[in-house]
């Protein structure tokens, strides 16, 4: 009995912490959607409760002040494109550092972890420098490229680490039964490798999705600004419209939230399997 209630005591207490942790997860979610609702005068006279008297048309008054039809096209063909590139580049470098022997493999896996730790403020100036010497400044090319090229560490050490972990005894399968190296991997382990680049995609593609800094340093064109710069502009008002601010940020978000949800069992599959070695 003692056994029992002990046991019944670490489940109850695991729940517990589950609850809380979900509370502390969607509260500010669901402050921002009612928030989001209320007009200016609840807004501040109501900051914590639901809104009385829900506002939609703050909604669409925060499309048409940050011009959200233009900032979610860019938004979305940068990140696009962005993927369509980091991802194919990462997968075969990944692939190369796992599973091929050549010389200079650790010297080059040393140089990823470097760039990983590297600060992104470090290198916004050389960037900027760099960027406009190529003469892509204020170009959305010029932004891909350097996306690509500042995320590239951390998809190959993630892709690394996913085909290290696959068993090499399928890849040997397929070389026995005629496959050459390339068919082995395009046929055989990069199936196999969806989880990771589902990861890839999630991890990398939020962080474009969000990113800022670079975007603000490089894009001066209003019609090539992304949705991080969008937001930018309640915040430089003189009298800043929270209830509309926030009804931006719910609208920036749900991609995010919709994208993750279908995608989800194969993230948690990529996160778990790149775990398994180093």
């Amino acid at each position: 009995m003692k056994l029992l209630g002990s046991r019944g005591a670490r489940i109850g207490s695991t729940y517990l912490a589950m609850f809380f942790f979900l509370i502390v997860t969607l509260y500010p979610i669901f402050w921002l959607l009612s928030g989001s609702l209320k007009s200016e005068t609840e807004f501040f006279s109501n900051v914590w409760g639901i809104s009385a008297d829900p506002q939609f048309s703050n909604y669409v008054n925060a499309w048409v002040r940050a011009d959200f039809s233009t900032k979610y096209l860019n938004s979305v063909i940068t990140t696009f494109s962005f993927l369509c590139i980091l991802i194919p580049v990462n997968c075969c470098a990944g692939y190369a550092l796992a599973r091929v022997n050549f010389r200079g493999r650790k010297f080059i896996y040393l140089l990823l972890l470097l760039g990983i730790m590297m600060p992104a403020g470090v290198l916004a100036m050389p960037t900027f420098n760099v960027v406009h010497e190529m003469g892509l400044l204020n170009t959305r090319s010029g932004l891909v490229l350097v996306y690509v090229a500042q995320a590239i560490s951390f998809g190959m050490f993630l892709m690394r680490s996913f085909f290290i972990s696959l068993p090499g005894s399928l890849e040997e399968a397929a070389t026995i039964d005629g496959c050459s190296r390339f068919q082995a991997f395009r046929k055989v382990m990069l199936p196999l490798a969806i989880p990771g680049i589902t990861t890839q995609i999630i991890f990398s593609g939020l962080a474009v999705w969000n990113e800022y800094l670079r975007a603000n340093l490089l894009i001066r064109s209003p019609e090539l600004q992304t949705i991080p710069l969008g937001m930018a502009s309640f915040a430089n008002q003189d009298n800043v419209n929270y209830p509309e601010m926030f009804a931006a940020l719910i609208m920036a978000i749900i991609p995010v939230i919709l994208i993750y949800l279908l995608l989800q069992k194969t993230f948690v599959k990529g996160v778990t399997a790149g775990s398994v070695k180093g």
